[in-house]
């Protein structure tokens, strides 16, 4: 909430944020950023930088997204929300979307209470939870609304590294789209890029 403001003051400033797909992707890309176990002072150097995705699929993603009819937009971490929402509202000039976050506070992903709280419910529209509180998806505990959606949502837009750990463990079936940073090694590796890259990945 303290960064949002800051951060549009800079794009305005520097005339490089417009209402582009790109622009929109690559500010709630520079959120994941944020994390529990992460320092804010590197949080904020980070989000000031631009971003440059290790992996970029983000081309063949927006035009997916111009032919879908629906998009499971799985949100990560609490304090990301405020970048996040650009981009929903974005997506939903071409496809209905579907904001996704948890039932209860794990680490800091994004509730709906949190959505509430900062006064963006209305903005975010459909928001449905998992159903379940872990940092990815466990299908096995997860509510069948959130399944149903899941199965026929067009895209899967999944934020974050606990949504890439759960989600990569499926087969690829072209709709789910990985936007992250890779903070720790094991993603990294996973990913084949260097820790605390940018990922914009369709598979």
């Amino acid at each position: 909430m303290e960064l949002s403001p800051e951060l549009a003051l800079r794009a305005k400033r520097s005339n490089l944020y417009k209402e582009d797909f790109e622009v929109c992707l690559k500010l709630a890309t520079a959120a994941n950023a944020i994390d529990f176990f992460r320092e804010p002072g590197l949080i904020r150097q980070d989000m000031t930088k631009p971003v440059i995705f290790a992996v970029d699929d983000s081309e063949q993603f927006e035009v997916r997204l111009k032919s879908a009819s629906k998009v499971l937009y799985l949100a990560d971490n609490a304090g990301e929300i405020y970048f996040d929402l650009p981009l929903v509202k974005k997506m939903r000039q071409f496809a209905d979307v579907i904001c996704v976050v948890k039932p209860l506070p794990i680490q800091n992903d994004a509730t709906v209470e949190d959505i509430r709280k900062a006064g963006l419910e209305a903005d975010f529209g459909t928001i449905i939870s998992t159903g379940v509180a872990s940092p990815g998806v466990l299908f096995a505990l997860a509510s069948d609304e959130f399944k149903r959606e899941f199965e026929s949502a067009g895209l899967i837009f999944a934020k974050g590294m606990g949504h890439y750990e759960a989600l990569s463990e499926l087969p690829r079936q072209g709709r789910f789209f990985y936007c992250l940073m890779a903070k720790c090694k094991p993603v990294a590796d996973s990913l084949g890029v260097p820790v605390n890259s940018y990922v914009a990945m369709l598979q």
